[in-house]
């Protein structure tokens, strides 16, 4: 198997795991606070598991290796938990998908305003459209309740955006380990506000569905880009807002309105054209490296 097959399928395994996460999250149908802790506790545990099995005694060095950086990373993750959690209870799961799938624009702009790597005119055009397709989500939802979770959602897309960034910027180091770190993060900030950590007995089953999800799902999208080009696996994110939206609507019948469908469709698409655009560019700026290493 070759290095980029199995990215290709590290990304596909992991979007697919990943979907029905946000359901899971209404189904356990309790306080946001205590849901977040035992999110965030389980997906720690599951990925030091995870960790465990793959090191076994080389664990801690692996832990070490992530650095400052590592902790900032985790850090950020714990808090985007937390930002994502509200963000499904308070506005509808097909608004939610569809706002955080813009994280890719905004990796784009911070990575432009931090690490000054200049954005193409392409992307300039893509985030133009894409903002366009937000607006139109959030649009019916100026004034009333739902908003405050959509702007939850919009949150999450940009901490996505930071986080992202920070591993692109450490991209020699394996930051598998901080996924567990915000994990704990999330859930002692959880511990404090969390009326009761206490679940219904038929809850249990959805929190640990969602530790096992959320452990393999982001470990392989994390550790994707490994093997294969960044854009193309983010040409695979978007499948997550689509599987993730029509798994709500069968579960709980919960429809997208008019606008997260319209909206939805120039995000998708668009993010989808730009990944594409963006990996053949990549693909031809390897093949030109490459021909001029050879001459």
């Amino acid at each position: 198997m070759t290095n980029h097959l199995k990215g290709l399928l590290m990304s596909f395994i992991g979007v697919i795991i990943l979907s029905p996460d946000s359901l899971l999250i209404r189904l356990v149908d309790a306080d946001s606070w205590t849901v977040l802790f035992w999110r965030g506790l389980l997906m720690s545990i599951g990925v030091t598991i995870l960790l465990l099995f793959t090191y076994r005694s080389k664990t801690i060095d692996e832990i070490k290796k992530i650095g400052r950086g590592g902790l900032w990373i985790g850090l950020l993750h714990g808090v985007m938990t937390g930002t994502f959690v509200f963000a499904i209870m308070l506005t509808s799961i097909a608004n939610t998908l569809v706002i955080i799938s813009i994280s890719p624009i905004f990796i784009a702009i911070i990575s432009w305003l931090t690490l000054r790597e200049k954005a193409s005119l392409v992307t300039w055009l893509a985030m133009i459209v894409v903002f366009i397709g937000i607006y139109i989500v959030m649009s019916a939802n100026f004034g009333g309740k739902n908003l405050v979770g959509d702007l939850f959602a919009l949150i999450t897309a940009i901490l996505m955006g930071f986080v992202f960034t920070l591993v692109r910027k450490y991209k020699t180091i394996n930051m598998v380990p901080t996924m567990s770190i915000g994990g704990i993060i999330a859930a002692l900030i959880a511990l404090i506000f969390a009326p009761t950590i206490a679940l219904k007995p038929e809850a249990i089953i959805y929190v640990i569905s969602m530790g096992v999800i959320l452990s393999i799902s982001f470990s392989l999208i994390t550790l994707a880009p490994r093997y294969m080009p960044a854009a193309e696996v983010g040409m695979i994110m978007p499948l997550e807002t689509v599987l993730g939206t029509l798994i709500a609507w069968k579960v709980i019948h919960e429809a997208p309105s008019s606008n997260a469908i319209i909206g939805g469709t120039i995000v998708v698409v668009t993010l989808f054209c730009y990944a594409w655009y963006s990996a053949n560019l990549a693909s031809k700026e390897q093949k030109q490296k490459s021909n001029f290493d050879v001459k």
